[in-house]
This record gives structure tokens, C-alpha cells and sequence, in this order.
């Protein structure tokens, strides 16, 4: 039996958006109050951020968020959830329906994205 190991595609563990983990080469850029980090995870639902984000989130405070190829950044609430000793988990709060396709479109593409290099990946490794 092969296992394979693919931490990039987190998939939805029973949540209600599935997750991934956003390109190294082109991260997304959350810019909250206490500096801009990239993203470890992102969802229609929320986001992780390394731990080097613990400083004090703001509780539902704007925060924007960069995508990679889009001029403009978006804004979202946000409200931390989960905090460990490498991450810290935030929820996206009263996201509109707008701001939810962008990211929940960005989850579909980087999806097909990791889906097809999986693939290319196995194929030459046959």
C-alpha cells in the first residue's frame, strides 16, 4: 500500500468551507493592527496565521486581506477562535456575500491548483 501525504489540500474536517494552504511564491497578506502576516490556511469561514500574528487581534476590527493578482485588497471582521503554539485561528465576521465568493473563488482555483500538480507529481514518479 502507497500513502500519500498531502498537507497542501486541507479539505473541510467537518467544517462548513473547505480549506487550503495559500501558495509560498504568492501568499496572502492579512494586515491587521499589529502587522501584515501571511496566511498558513484560508476558507470561506476564516483563516490561520503563524504564531508570529499572536499579538492582540482586534476582536471584529476591519483587517484586510491581500490576494495574489488582485490590485485590491479586501476587508474583512475578523475574531480570533483558536490559538495554539504555532497558529493563531481567526473567524471571518459578517462577511457579505461578495467578499465570501472572492475568497471562497480563490479555495476553488488554488484547489484545482494542488489537484494538478498531485497529479503531475504521481504521474512522473510512475
Amino acid at each position: 500500500m502507497i500513502k500519500v501525504e498531502f498537507k497542501e489540500l486541507v479539505g473541510n474536517d467537518r467544517r462548513q468551507f473547505f480549506r487550503v494552504a495559500p501558495s509560498v511564491e504568492e501568499p496572502i497578506l492579512l494586515k491587521t493592527q499589529a502587522g501584515m502576516f501571511p496566511l498558513i490556511e484560508i476558507s470561506g469561514g476564516g483563516c490561520r496565521l503563524p504564531i508570529a500574528a499572536q499579538a492582540p487581534i482586534q476582536e471584529s476590527a476591519e483587517q484586510l486581506l491581500a490576494f495574489p493578482g488582485r490590485s485590491k485588497p479586501i476587508t474583512v471582521n475578523v475574531r480570533s477562535v483558536i490559538v495554539d503554539e504555532k497558529s493563531i485561528g481567526v473567524e471571518f465576521v459578517g462577511l457579505d456575500e461578495e467578499m465570501r465568493e472572492i475568497i471562497c473563488g480563490y479555495v476553488r482555483t488554488r484547489e484545482l491548483e494542488l489537484v494538478r500538480r498531485f497529479r503531475t507529481r504521481a504521474m512522473t514518479a510512475s
